[in-house]
């Protein structure tokens, strides 16, 4: 599963983490990330797979589509 733009947003939201923080910790330039999020250009494959393993490493978990519509949580804590 690829990471859409708001399920980017909503991420963030969801561990406090800024734009420049992800960018940073995804070794991307803030620019990516804010174009990505706003709809203006989709990151070449490998900005996209770090952006997304930032987040999930984060403890994120991505719900793909599956007629609800794609969404994010928070892992469970073992």
């Amino acid at each position: 599963m690829t990471i859409s733009p708001r399920q980017c947003r909503a991420a963030r939201g969801l561990i406090n983490m800024d734009q420049a923080t992800l960018a940073k910790s995804a070794s991307v330039s803030r620019s990516v990330v804010v174009d990505f999020e706003n709809g203006k250009r989709k990151p070449n494959r490998n900005n996209l797979a770090a952006i997304q393993r930032v987040l999930e490493d984060a403890g994120v978990e991505l719900i793909p589509e599956n007629g609800g519509g794609a969404g994010v949580r928070l892992r469970k804590k073992a």
